[in-house]
């Protein structure tokens, strides 16, 4: 075994574990419209890597890849994170999105409670990553704010099953992989792919499925480039950004919600925000949740800043 398998073989087995769990976590996040993946990524400590290695994904490794160097792709991709990462949303995607359409169905409050508690912490924890609150950053989480808020009461859009449009659609809905307070989910059903895609995952529809993943990846592969480098040259504004983005987006989880009638059929966006009307126990067990949601993310920001390899 050459030094360099043995390198990544080590790395999966000393860090694999986590990085599934990681996996797992932005998988699910990804099924759900409002959370991010990115968001995932960021709270539990694998941000900067993850935007450095996609970025690092080039057309050098495609040529060594053709002529079988292997070790050296593998090394190029940063296998030994990558590999376990995808693994994990890989299953969550294919096992857990049954799960959480059934709940979002049936218990959607709670499940909003938890999310809420999640994404509320995480503002924080991107806040503190700012470095130094001037004008430029606090007009960043003004843009960031208007874009979040506009893109949580957008109206869906009814699209046709034209295979480009999958294509378009995964391109588009890839930026949640890596960039916290957007949520793919979201993106797919303000495009009218939401219900598609899950029926496709589902039912395994390899053709459309390969589609997507096409688009995805060629958009995940050239924005995480992009993203690389803001973060390099406008890491404070580029992190403010950041900030606005996923407090606007906040209002898409909020669990408590008075429904609008709307005239448009299909549209799963019109409802005002409220405030429980009296304690059920579905409203405690939504506040409980809400909390839950803030230590978790709390508890592991402390866990990533002691042990940010793990």
């Amino acid at each position: 075994m050459s030094e360099g398998i043995r390198t990544i073989v080590a790395e999966v087995k000393s860090r694999g574990p986590g990085l599934y769990l990681r996996g797992l976590a932005m998988g699910a996040a990804d099924v759900v419209p409002g959370v991010s993946g990115g968001t995932v990524a960021f709270i539990t400590g694998i941000f900067d890597e993850l935007v450095g290695t996609l970025a690092g994904v080039n057309a050098s490794l495609l040529s060594r890849l053709l002529r079988g160097r292997l070790v050296e792709v593998a090394a190029g991709i940063n296998a030994g994170f990558l590999v376990p990462l995808l693994a994990g949303v890989a299953t969550a995607i294919f096992t857990l999105a049954g799960m959480i359409r059934y709940l979002l169905e049936y218990h959607p409050q709670p499940i909003w409670g938890l999310l809420t508690g999640l994404m509320v912490a995480s503002v924080f924890v991107v806040a503190r990553r700012v470095d130094g609150w001037g004008l430029s950053a606090f007009v960043a989480v003004g843009l960031g704010l208007a874009a979040g808020y506009g893109i949580a009461v957008a109206v869906p859009a009814q699209t046709g099953p034209e295979l480009y449009k999958f294509a378009l659609s995964g391109a588009v809905a890839s930026v949640a992989m890596i960039l916290p307070g957007i949520s793919g989910s979201l993106l797919l059903l303000l495009m009218g792919k939401y219900q598609q895609v899950l029926e496709a995952v589902h039912e395994l529809d390899l053709v459309l499925l390969v589609v997507f993943g096409l688009g995805f990846a060629a958009g995940i592969l050239t924005f995480s480039r992009l993203l690389k480098r803001l973060l390099a040259s406008y890491h404070t504004v580029t992190m403010a950004l950041l900030v606005g983005l996923m407090a606007g987006s906040i209002r898409k989880v909020w669990p408590f919600r008075r429904a609008v009638p709307v005239e448009e059929a299909g549209d799963l966006q019109k409802f005002d925000l409220a405030l429980p009307a009296a304690l059920s126990t579905e409203v405690v067990v939504s506040l409980l949740l809400m909390v839950v949601g803030v230590i978790a993310v709390i508890l592991l920001e402390n866990r990533t800043r002691q042990r940010p390899r793990f």
